[in-house]
């Protein structure tokens, strides 16, 4: 039974989740005067380089990292456990809220954290935001494949 179109979901969600270790998710920008950059503040999940200009800071946000890797992990456990639907619906409501919990994060970092909120010339979401989005799309497509057959596995024990 793992050639449902729930366990293809699935997969993209752990694909997209796991590209979005390799893309800046957002970025500040502080304009100094009209043509001058005075600060980018650029926020990735997980980044193995620092910036050693004057210009430039990058945040590593090595926990969300952890949660998301987490959000793939159970992703793989319900994709394997395609026997007990009831459980795949569970784990894809917890890869829910803890994906929306990651957009909730970056949202409160970029619009409320003190250390930039003096920052507002320009502020741009990237494209790992964006792949949070899909994957929190993806889960959705599969948790509605997943009760579809549950509720045909229902009628068919109920006209037996």
């Amino acid at each position: 039974m793992i050639q449902r179109i729930q366990t293809i979901f699935l997969f993209l969600f752990i694909v997209t989740l796991s590209s979005t270790f390799f893309f800046p998710v957002w970025q500040k920008i502080e304009m100094k005067d009209s043509d001058s950059v005075d600060i980018i503040v650029t926020g990735y999940i997980s980044s193995a380089f620092l910036d050693n200009g004057n210009n430039g800071i990058v945040n590593d946000y090595f926990y969300i990292g952890i949660i998301l890797i987490l959000c793939c992990i159970l992703a793989v456990y319900s994709i394997f456990s395609y026997n007990n639907r009831l459980t795949q619906i569970k784990i894809g409501t917890i890869n829910a809220m803890l994906t929306s919990v990651v957009v909730f994060f970056f949202l409160y970092q970029v619009f409320y954290n003190e250390l930039y909120l003096n920052i507002n010339d320009k502020i741009s979401f990237l494209i790992s935001f964006y792949l949070i989005f899909l994957a929190i799309f993806l889960n959705f497509l599969s948790n509605r494949f997943i009760r579809k057959d549950e509720l045909l596995v229902r009628e068919s024990e109920r006209i037996r």
